[in-house]
């Protein structure tokens, strides 16, 4: 006897990327134009547009959630995040002696890396519930403040690792997170396949970790490499008319160096971050139907960079372009092999939260667009 191999269901986005670039003006405009108060809703109208072109078996994804619940989602996080912030770093140091306002700063970047995990969760779970499938709405269980000292812990460990815990860590993040995540009252599931779950990882990762120090040599003789060439051409020289060292001569150097570690660095942690993705693909399981997602390292490499140089260029605010970019990649090297019981699925029991993604705003965990 033979076995029919499953069906495998490629995801496709249709999104044009030049709509998308009319859609981020216009909402950039706005956002200027009401003092960043329409941002809220220019969130709300890219994920519309990036949920609608977004399609499997036939069916687009819906988003259904709206400004309104982001602005009041951002007015708790006022409440309890901004303004404890501000008294912190700027009224405390002020007001208070000196060695009890370092231990309250101090003490407010400890709880930081605990409340950036429970704002990603909290973000994850909003947008969860505001999306459908087949008129089938998506939600996430479980607790934030579980996530967050489990996070915590991670954390600590790679601190104390040098960093080297961080491929367990990533797993056991998307492991937590994707075990508690549901489409209608269906579990996902973060499955054993036998081998270890950092399969694949550590030779990508070792290249990131010791990139660093790959990066800073290079940086440097890039650096003295295209000093020596703009006085070559008489652009800049390295002296003055009196033999001195010229006093931009720090600047130059130390602005090149800089900016050439930042991007070399960042490309060799670049097979790390598509390996990861890849694998944590491989381990979801909904139903019986199995993920798979091929990122190529230099294509993602290269639309993070250009998205990167997007943001910068345009003070932030074509950030949202930029997650456009990843999510459209992404989504077009997802498929998904096998096909879930569809019939047998109901609308999920959780409760889905009345309002946006509060502390997410703050930290913009997403670049405005929504599931990096």
């Amino acid at each position: 006897m033979t076995t029919e191999p499953p069906d495998v269901h490629p995801f496709s986005h249709t999104g044009k990327f030049f709509n998308a670039v009319g859609l981020a003006l216009k909402n950039a405009g706005l956002t200027i134009v009401t003092l960043t108060l329409y941002r809220f809703w220019a969130r709300t109208s890219m994920r519309r547009r990036i949920w609608s072109h977004a399609w499997v078996m036939g069916d687009s994804f819906e988003y259904t959630g709206t400004g309104w619940e982001l602005f009041r989602g951002f007015l708790i996080s006022l409440i309890f995040f901004f303004i404890p912030a501000t008294f912190v770093l700027y009224i405390a140091p002020l007001v208070m002696e000196p060695t009890s306002a370092a231990w309250l700063t101090f003490a407010f970047y400890v709880i930081l890396v605990p409340l950036f995990a429970a704002a990603r969760y909290w973000m994850r779970r909003y947008q969860l519930s505001r999306t459908r499938w087949r008129g089938i709405r998506m939600g996430l269980d479980g607790s934030a403040w579980g996530f967050a000292a489990a996070s915590w812990g991670w954390w600590w460990l790679q601190q104390l690792s040098l960093g080297w815990y961080t491929p367990v860590a990533r797993i056991n993040r998307a492991r937590l997170m994707w075990n508690n995540t549901r489409f209608g009252d269906q579990p996902f599931e973060f499955i054993d396949d036998g081998r270890s779950p950092t399969h694949g990882l550590w030779l990508p990762f070792a290249l990131g970790w010791f990139g660093f120090v790959i990066a800073y040599i290079v940086s440097l003789l890039i650096a003295g490499f295209l000093i020596a060439l703009l006085a070559q051409y008489g652009i800049f020289s390295p002296t003055n008319e009196d033999g001195e060292t010229n006093e931009w001569l720090m600047f130059v150097t130390v602005g090149i160096t800089l900016l050439t570690a930042i991007v070399l660095a960042y490309s060799l942690w670049a097979p790390y971050r598509a390996a990861a993705m890849n694998r944590i693909a491989s381990l979801i399981l909904l139903d019986g139907a199995r993920f798979k997602l091929r990122v190529k390292t230099i294509p993602f490499l290269l639309i993070q960079l250009a998205g990167w140089a997007m943001i910068i260029l345009s003070l932030g605010l074509l950030a949202p372009l930029a997650g456009y970019m990843q999510v459209r990649y992404i989504s077009n090297r997802l498929v998904m092999i096998g096909t879930p019981k569809f019939a047998d699925i109901n609308q999920p029991t959780i409760a889905a939260p009345g309002a946006g993604e509060s502390l997410a705003d703050a930290f913009d965990l997403d670049m405005g667009v929504g599931l990096i």
